[in-house]
């Protein structure tokens, strides 16, 4: 279906952009992407920052073309019936026009399946070709009241450092935003969104059939140790060859032992300790990248690496190559204090180091671990990534529960 053309300014080019909003409004409400009173769209005038909006209050199933409202970029109301007012989300459809010049059309709209990533907080997974090649990144907007000058800012601010190719927006708990070159491309890339969202959720209840990789490393005599860490120990309490009904052992080790995991407590004086922690953090979609052949993982070795909002990175670096020594080795490869910074602003909820730190050995201040766990960067040690080819992956890390430790030994699988 074609749609109009947006560049001129006459009266007879007004009237058929309303016309098609009009008629997307109609669409929209059939494919089951609004209901009710709810959703709004609207669509930029010519080349001026002059904007139709469809009205507060009506339903996007009975409106007409006469019903359209004129904004302008501060939403105030330029033009209209007298018995309508813009859309109250009209501040958040011109937050989009503002960060995003080129947009001539935006679609807020309340597709339920999109909506549930939304409520959980996590991008839409991208599970066909035609996602990852159309729909890109889904950043999700914190929550805030409908209409508010606060929900509008929130739209601003994420726009400020998603990627330039993003043109949807998931509003938590409230639904979402999608933009194009036309309303017709803003309405397609909502109803591809929904598509792809009903296939991720589709995706996920089928049977598990799903390989198992275990990326922990194993506790046993003369396992490499950090430097000053407890060294640990087994000790024989019930012997059944002994005479004894059972066998039952001692362990003595510390709570960084190995494959563990690091609550802020660790490092932060105020900071929330391993029973603070939400299991989430630990449990969800996880990006292995391939970080071999480099002394530090900086900023710009991480550039190029697809990771999403949400996602818990794993880096293999040769690391994983070192556990085979004799020994605990010194110059094992981390991270710098610009990559935890990039890795901050990218929304990552964890990262995990194929060693026993992710910090450079022989750090005094700690800026790496502040800087992650301070975010509520979960972090990961001690894992063994050698067998692991990069993509993307399920992780389950789940640490011993000691809620109120500063870290625990941990069994890390990844389900491919």
């Amino acid at each position: 279906m074609a749609t109009a053309a947006f560049g001129a300014t006459t009266a007879g080019e007004e009237e058929r952009l309303k016309e098609e909003l009009a008629r997307f409004c109609r669409i929209t409400w059939d494919r089951g992407l609004v209901s009710a009173a709810g959703g709004n769209l609207s669509a930029r005038i010519g080349d001026r920052d002059a904007f139709l909006i469809t009205p507060s209050g009506l339903s996007l199933r009975d409106t007409d073309p006469d019903d359209m409202v004129t904004i302008d970029l501060a939403g105030r109301k330029l033009a209209g019936p007298e018995r309508y007012v813009p859309s109250k989300e009209s501040l958040m459809h011109t937050a989009v026009y503002a960060a995003r010049p080129a947009t001539r059309a935006v679609a807020h709209l309340h597709p339920p399946h999109a909506i549930a990533f939304g409520i959980r907080n996590e991008p839409i997974p991208l599970m066909t070709v035609t996602s990852e090649e159309r729909l890109h990144l889904t950043p999700v907007v914190p929550p805030a009241t409908s209409g508010s000058r606060e929900l509008s800012g929130g739209v601003a601010k994420v726009l400020e450092t998603a990627p330039a190719d993003t043109q949807v927006l998931l509003l938590a708990r409230h639904g979402i935003l999608a933009w194009g070159g036309s309303v017709q491309q803003a309405c397609d890339m909502a109803d591809l969104t929904e598509y792809t969202a009903k296939i991720a959720i589709a995706h996920a209840s089928l049977p598990a059939r799903r390989r198992v990789i275990d990326i922990s490393v194993p506790h046993r005599p003369g396992m490499h140790v950090y430097p000053g860490d407890p060294v640990p120990r087994v000790e024989t309490v019930r012997s059944i060859a002994k005479g004894d009904p059972c066998n039952l052992s001692l362990l003595t080790m510390g709570s960084h032992t190995g494959t563990h995991v690091d609550a802020p407590f660790h490092f932060l004086a105020d900071g929330a300790r391993l029973g603070d922690v939400p299991m989430d953090r630990m449990v969800g979609d996880a990006c292995v990248a391939d970080l071999r052949g480099r002394a530090a993982i900086d900023a710009a070795a991480l550039e190029d690496v697809a990771i999403r909002p949400g996602d818990i990175l794993l880096c293999r670096t040769d690391n994983s190559a070192r556990w085979a020594a004799p020994e605990f080795q010194r110059d094992f490869t981390y991270l710098t204090e610009d990559a935890a910074a990039l890795l901050v602003a990218r929304g990552v909820r964890a990262v995990g180091m194929d060693y026993l730190s992710i910090e450079k050995f022989g750090s005094r201040d700690f800026p790496v671990h502040k800087r992650l766990l301070g975010a509520g960067v979960f972090v990961i040690e001690g894992l063994d990534l050698g067998a692991v080819e990069p993509g993307r992956y399920t992780l389950v890390c789940l640490p011993l529960h000691l809620p109120t430790l500063d870290g625990a030994p941990a069994r890390a699988i990844l389900l491919a």
